[in-house]
């Protein structure tokens, strides 16, 4: 008679269920398997309302009760992988829902979620196949054309996303869903005055955060800054907690030198960094009063999300003979990177290490690609290619020591270390700072950059060159600069420079060098407008003018071809470095061409690198403690030409400039760091600090 009133029971929990009724489901179910006898639908349900009301463990014991009662219930094991997906055991979700694939392989459901794990676990070709099946089943599913599609974007097969996309919005052309994904697959691909359009239609139909904030990322590179900072508001407005679209913020207003506002928002990233959420760009970071263990404690949160991917290493052991050595770059172009690069890379060419060149970014055509490309013995160009597919191109040429060129910096790609297709990983260069991933064996630097007191606060072991870390082209002549006139400085009067990039300059620094100003009657401070028509140069200069300085004493250089640009140093007297982030090539540029450069090194790596260019030149005259001794030296030396002559005459004299500039060196050095990597690899010891 009991048996007899399962259905109804079974409907009751059901209906009481789809109506919200959360405990009365749960009161009912309880009873029904008091005075009913035992059944896995009830069972099932009853775990329903156990996930929905947050009681995964209780609602993990139900489904082993409904299991013992019917071990091949597809729903039961569904039910089962949502429990394990929310308890955070995404690998047990995924292995719950093969087994079910394997007992019902049509399974739209089962076809579906399966997909949107493997996806989550980064198994994205075998994502693509379950969403090929559900569709055979079922090609009306306009979600399931968006998740196809999502999977050949992280495949990198764009032309096959493009068209699933295409494919779901013919079904569904107002789907704001559908309108980002073709926005995001544009901006992927780098093509992002293509991407404007589709963010933007998305945004008309459902304003979302993330769509305003990917919007303002594509703003951003193309030079829209004001765009860009408003776009980035708007994600805010949307989802004040999105703490990525913070840290875009403030590092866009910086571009803008727009710094209202800025102490509280700055405020705010370091308050998230500190509970360690995830989000806060670790490149932007650098621009901010964080300290050393802010940033290493950012490094972490950015390299978790790609520890699942970790796992999947392709790790082999290390070969006997010469070192084939890898550099994966984006910067392999007429980029500050390949400028620094260049000419190491053509030193190293007569070593005896086999150099092995990644190229993540199209080729630009420009002379300086070319010349890499002539200087590495292999030259492999990946662009637009996955991560996964570009490791297993390291792993397939053998590389031993693979050296990431980007860090963190714009357009890197982390989870190729994350694959591990090599024994050794190195960070070097390009990012100022550790990467807090366990998958970077070494950090390439100086005992300048990272002192002792400070080699706590990075993960990787130090590998220390016996001088500064940074290379230099010392094949480039500094050419004869046009009139001081035709650059639209005055006749007569001293020219302090700052070429850094805009977001480099910060209030309080800026309001050290109107200090300067006022103290030095008829000095100018030319700096370099980098995006002509977003308001930075009437900002800065509205800044003087609060300042008490006439705001045409600030003189700014448009953007120049690399030879122009180093040529106008012949008319500058004093570089004024910035802080905490130093400048870096634009500090060895300076140094190249004779000026000098004063600098206020403080704790981080980023803040103390053109402190290492003046400590490896003999300069430690220009490296000052404080804020004030900054002001006087800058000062002083505009009135004493003798002294400043000097400098410039030791930043002339060969046997200095050796010091620096001597890439055959510097080249040696490396080679030496490498070996004594490869030496404690081959020993089977593990990575520790190396000095020379």
């Amino acid at each position: 008679m009991n048996a007899m009133l399962l259905p109804a029971a079974i409907d009751a929990i059901a209906t009481l269920i789809e109506r919200g009724d959360l405990a009365g489901a749960e009161q009912r179910a309880q009873a029904a398997l008091q005075t009913l006898p035992p059944h896995a639908e009830i069972w099932r349900l009853l775990a329903i309302t156990q996930i929905r009301r947050g009681q995964l463990e209780a609602a993990s014991r139900s489904l082993q009760q409904a299991q013992r009662l019917d071990p091949d219930s597809i729903e039961v094991l569904c039910n089962l992988a949502t429990v394990e997906l929310r308890s955070g055991r995404a690998e047990n979700a995924r292995d719950i829902l093969e087994r079910a694939f394997v007992l019902a392989p049509n399974h739209i459901g089962v076809l579906n979620n399966l997909g949107r794990l493997r996806h989550q676990l980064g198994d994205y070709a075998r994502a693509a196949q379950c969403f090929e099946l559900s569709l055979r089943a079922d090609p009306a599913k306009v979600m399931t054309w968006f998740d196809l599609a999502n999977a050949n974007v992280a495949q990198h097969r764009w032309n096959a996303a493009e068209s699933h996309v295409r494919r779901g919005l013919g079904l569904a052309p107002r789907s704001a869903d559908g309108w980002y994904l073709l926005g995001y697959l544009y901006e992927r691909q780098g093509r992002l005055a293509d991407a404007l359009a589709p963010y933007r239609t998305s945004m008309e139909l459902a304003p979302r955060a993330r769509t305003a904030h990917n919007l303002a990322l594509v703003f951003d590179q193309l030079g829209h800054w004001r765009s860009a900072a408003q776009m980035m508001e708007q994600a805010l407005r949307l989802e004040p907690a999105m703490h990525s679209a913070l840290s875009h913020l403030v590092h866009i207003k910086r571009k803008l030198c727009d710094w209202t506002g800025l102490a509280e928002l700055g405020a705010r990233i370091l308050a998230a960094v500190d509970a360690d959420a995830a989000g806060v760009g670790p490149f932007a970071l650098l621009a901010e009063n964080a300290t050393p263990a802010q940033q290493l404690r950012c490094a972490h949160a950015s390299a978790r999300q790609y520890r699942h991917e970790a796992r999947q290493s392709v790790q082999m052991a290390m070969a006997a003979g010469a070192l084939r050595v890898g550099f994966v770059s984006s910067g392999f172009n007429q980029h500050a990177t390949g400028l620094l690069i260049v000419e190491l890379i053509e030193r190293l060419r007569t070593s005896r290490l086999a150099t092995v060149a990644f190229a993540t970014a199209p080729n630009d055509r420009s002379a300086l690609r070319q010349r890499l490309a002539r200087a590495f013995h292999e030259f492999h160009e990946v662009a637009l290619q996955s991560p996964e597919a570009i490791a297993q191109k390291i792993h397939d040429a053998r590389i031993d020591i693979l050296v990431d060129v980007d860090g963190y910096c714009m357009n890197s790609m982390p989870r190729i270390f994350a694959l591990r297709p090599a024994p050794i990983q190195v960070n070097y260069l390009a990012y100022p700072g550790s990467l807090g991933a366990p998958w970077y064996d070494y950090l390439i630097a100086d005992d300048v950059v990272i002192p002792a007191a400070q080699r706590a606060h990075y993960d990787e072991r130090i590998a220390y060159l016996p001088r500064c870390y940074q290379p230099i082209d010392t094949t480039r002549a500094v050419t004869e600069a046009p009139t001081r006139e035709a650059l639209g400085l005055p006749a007569n009067g001293f020219v302090y420079c700052c070429f850094n990039a805009n977001w480099k300059i910060t209030p309080e620094r800026f309001a050290l060098w109107m200090r300067i100003l006022a103290a030095v009657p008829g000095s100018v401070l030319w700096l370099l407008d980098e995006r002509p028509g977003n308001g930075v140069v009437e900002r800065l200069r509205e800044a003087a003018r609060c300042a008490g300085v006439d705001p045409q004493r600030l003189v700014f250089a448009p953007k120049a071809d690399h030879a122009a640009y180093l040529a106008r140093y012949k008319h500058a007297d004093l570089f004024l470095d910035t802080s905490p982030y130093n400048a870096h090539t634009t500090a060895s540029d300076a140094l190249y061409a004779g000026v000098p450069v004063l600098t206020r090194p403080g704790d981080t790596f980023a803040s103390r690198v053109a402190a290492s260019l003046n400590r490896q030149l003999g300069l430690d005259e220009t490296i000052v403690g404080s804020d004030g001794d900054y002001v006087a030296l800058a000062i002083e030396l505009s009135t004493q030409a003798a002294r400043l002559d000097a400098l410039r005459a030791r930043l002339r004299d060969p046997t200095v400039r050796a010091r620096l500039f001597d890439m055959q060196a510097y080249a040696a050095d490396f080679v030496a760091l490498l070996d004594r990597m490869a030496a404690l690899a081959r020993s089977g010891q593990p990575a520790q600090d190396i000095s020379l």
